[in-house]
């Protein structure tokens, strides 16, 4: 903004001028009579009048910049998806596992606490009382439940999917055994909220694939150490499984690797 810069009033002032003649010491003749001199009146001071501010100006207003609108945001999904359409990763909750009872035990375990999930409640040790006994673990237990660990049948060794889940079907529960169940079909279940009883070997380690004949002439592929465990979550690089008291990840090679050697069976909801 400028500012007026007022004008000071300068004042004129004059004195009397009077003329007097010099006297000079010479011989010269005197100068005749010179009249007095007339007194010549003092001009009156007239006020300079002082300038009036006249710049008060009016600060001109810079406009405002005009506000540039914003690009419209594009609505993003809240969960990214992959090629396949399923989420990129998922976690279910409210999984929660107990350490099992016995030895050999870990499928009555895993199905309690299936069942516990879908909101019905069957012990561990009722689910194992219900399995048959037998040789073959595709139709029943191959036991007893308490013997040592990593054998193969007839020792004892443990019960596949279909017994698991025929059980739980009598106490209400909507199970479906499988084998075969793709990766895909895995992170399906779980991105629907669905948490899958898989068999694994160990706590999801390697193994290999054994070929066995029961008594009844049936063959099928069984696996030393073979165990379940409850998957729950995956993301890009492995998945999470509830192993009794336990949760922990493994990375998508292990998990696939462990799970293959049982021919990728599994118990979901249908």
């Amino acid at each position: 903004m400028s500012s007026a810069n007022p004008v000071h009033a300068l004042g004129f002032f004059s004195t009397n001028t009077i003329a007097v003649a010099n006297a000079h010491n010479s011989t010269a003749s005197p100068t005749p009579f010179q009249p007095l001199p007339t007194n010549t009146p003092t001009p009156t001071n007239t006020p300079t009048p002082t300038a009036t501010a006249t710049h008060t100006s009016t600060p001109t207003n810079t406009p405002l910049p005009t506000n540039t609108p914003r690009p419209t945001a594009t609505a993003m999904p809240a969960t990214a998806t992959s090629s396949d359409g399923l989420p990129v990763e998922y976690t279910v909750y409210g999984m929660v596992g107990f350490m099992q009872s016995h030895s050999l035990s870990c499928e009555a375990r895993s199905a309690s606490d299936w069942a516990a999930y879908y909101g019905v409640s069957v012990s561990e040790s009722t689910i194992q009382s219900e399995f048959p006994l037998t040789d073959d673990p595709e139709t029943g237990f191959v036991g007893p439940v308490d013997g040592a660990e990593g054998q193969l049948p007839p020792s004892p060794y443990g019960v596949h999917a279909g017994p698991v889940a025929a059980v739980l079907r009598n106490h209400g529960v909507a199970a479906s055994e499988v084998k075969g169940m793709s990766e895909y079909q895995l992170r399906q279940q779980i991105s629907s909220g669905n948490p899958v009883i898989v068999w694994v070997v160990g706590n999801v380690w390697n193994g290999w694939p054994v070929s066995y004949t029961s008594s009844s002439g049936n063959t099928t592929i069984v696996a030393s150490y073979e165990h379940t465990v409850i998957l729950i979550g995956y993301d890009a690089s492995g998945f999470t499984v509830v192993d009794g008291s336990m949760t922990y990840w493994r990375s998508k090679n292990a998990f696939l690797n462990s799970f293959s050697v049982l021919g990728n069976m599994a118990i979901y909801y249908p």
